[in-house]
């Protein structure tokens, strides 16, 4: 059986999940053992080179302590897709906002003071 194709997606979600480790200070044997796998194949995510399934992406979250979204925040998309549902339900927006919510919990903490101030700031200017 032919291995997929790696899109840029899986590019830009491995390159998202090196810098992640990386900035936590987990090595990738570490974390390879957190979810049952190699650090063979962690490098093989973070280079681009295989695919992420949907498994081995949440496994990555919850050990990392991010909701899976945090993979996609600034991705580009490669082609565009017909948008089949024109708004979503109450319920699915409510669950983004807990998830951005989570995101923002576990990074406050490790931004410095000046970058909370900033980020602080940047908010405040949202609402005027």
């Amino acid at each position: 059986m032919a291995k997929p194709a790696v899109s840029e997606l899986d590019r830009q979600i491995g390159q998202r999940l090196k810098k992640l480790r990386m900035q936590a200070n987990v090595s990738a044997v570490a974390l390879a053992e957190s979810i049952g796998s190699t650090q063979q194949q962690i490098s093989r995510y973070e280079n681009g080179e295989n695919k992420l399934s949907a498994s081995q992406l949440y496994l990555l979250s919850q050990c990392l302590g991010i909701p899976i979204s945090w993979f996609f925040l600034d991705c580009t998309p490669e082609q565009s897709v017909p948008l089949l549902i024109k708004e979503p339900t109450s319920h699915y927006l409510r669950h983004i906002i807990e998830e951005e919510i989570h995101s923002l919990q576990n990074f406050w903490p490790r931004l410095t003071q000046g970058q909370r101030t900033a980020m602080l700031k940047l908010l405040d200017s949202f609402l005027e």
